[in-house]
């Protein structure tokens, strides 16, 4: 499953000794196997920094999301992996511009937008998956490498809709979030660029 996740040994590693743990605690018992090798993988994503989303593993499993989610909270639990830290968009931007082929300028205007609609709580109550669509949308559009928002969907894994919905927001707002420093990060910056939602 790492393989096909295309992960660094170090959190193959981690997986490993997780699934031991489980083994050697019998927690295993009665447990479906494949959610539980899942969530070891999902776990020492999160303990590395390399967070991957219950999407993702449910497309390469087959394991329902429902029995993830089960899992992930009763393994964190009885493992005591309290040390994995919730997923935040900034862990999901760098990813998903480096898989819509954008610019640095744009991943770092994406990042800091983020950032900025965190603090004002443009966004407040989204799904980390979410606002980083949404804030990868706006930036490439402000920094005149747009991309579409179904293609930006694809990559992220949530519909073509939340990444408007959550865009008609960040629109909303964009005279407080487009801060100086947002907009001298590439040269190309411009409100001008932003579609209208």
């Amino acid at each position: 499953m790492c393989l096909a996740m295309d992960v660094p040994r170090s959190i193959e590693s981690a997986a490993c000794e997780y699934y031991r743990r489980v083994e050697s605690g019998g927690l295993h018992r009665g447990k479906n196997q494949d959610a539980i090798t899942a969530t070891c993988v999902f776990l020492a994503c999160r303990q590395q920094a390399v967070p991957r989303t219950f999407k993702e593993l449910c497309a390469l499993t087959r394991v329902p999301r429902k029995d993830i989610g089960r899992m992930f909270k009763y393994l964190k639990d009885k493992l005591g992996a309290a040390d994995t830290a919730a997923m935040s968009p900034d862990d999901l931007m760098t990813r998903y511009c480096a898989n819509l082929s954008l610019l640095e300028t744009a991943q770092e205007c994406a990042i800091l937008l983020g950032r900025m609609a965190r603090e004002r709580d443009t966004l407040a109550g989204k799904s980390p998956v979410s606002v980083a669509g949404a804030c990868i949308y706006m930036a490439s559009h402000l920094v005149a490498q747009p991309r579409d928002a179904r293609v930006i969907s694809h990559v992220a894994g949530v519909s073509e809709v939340t990444i408007k919905n959550s865009y008609k927001l960040l629109y909303a707002d964009r005279a407080l979030l487009l801060s100086s420093q947002i907009l001298s990060v590439d040269p190309a910056a411009s409100l001008a660029n932003l579609p209208a939602p």
